[in-house]
Order: C-alpha cells, then structure tokens, then sequence
C-alpha cells in the first residue's frame, strides 16, 4: 500500500498533466487567429448550422454505429458452448467436466 504522501504526490502529477493543456485552451485569445491580408472576412455560421454540424454528425455517427452493432450482435453465435451430457442436462461441476475432456 502506497503511503498517503506518495499518494499525493501522484495525484498532484496527474492533475497537472490534464490540466497543463486545459489552461492553454482556456488561455488561447480569438485574436491569435486573425484573417491574414488579402483573404475575405468569412461569413457567420448560423446557430441552426451549428447545431447541425457539432449536434447532427456525432449523431449521426453514433445511430449508424448502434444500428451496425445490433446487426452484428444478431448475425454472430457465441463464442463459448456450455458443456452439455445430454440435450437439455448442463454439467456443473468440475469433476464431470474433467470425464468429458479425457474422452
């Protein structure tokens, strides 16, 4: 078991770890990205565009890959088999199953 010092020490590391790249988002300025001399100043997106874009393609995304999973799921077999003696009779022990195996 970990003393509780070492335990802190580690749990400081991992913060700063995810937070270092959080702070240079949160830091970042709209005005590093200024339209460069000679480009046309782009045209606002709608909020509706928006929605569509960042709300509609993950959506989307994720409907298409629930429906190809379920797909799936249905076309497969298990990949294990109980032991079975006899239609309908499962073996549990350990004992029958070591019988079955030697044959």
């Amino acid at each position: 078991m970990l003393s509780r010092s070492r335990t802190a020490v580690r749990s400081a590391v991992a913060g700063a770890l995810v937070a270092s790249p959080l702070v240079a988002v949160a830091t970042a300025t709209p005005a590093s990205a200024a339209v460069p001399i000679g480009w046309e100043e782009g045209s606002s997106m709608s909020t509706l565009d928006a929605l569509l874009i960042f709300g509609g393609i993950p959506l989307a995304i994720a409907l298409v890959l629930t429906v190809f999973g379920i797909i799936l799921a249905r076309r497969t077999t298990p990949s294990y088999l109980p032991y079975v003696a006899a239609p309908g009779a499962a073996i549990t022990s350990q004992a029958e199953r070591a019988e079955i195996t030697e044959h």
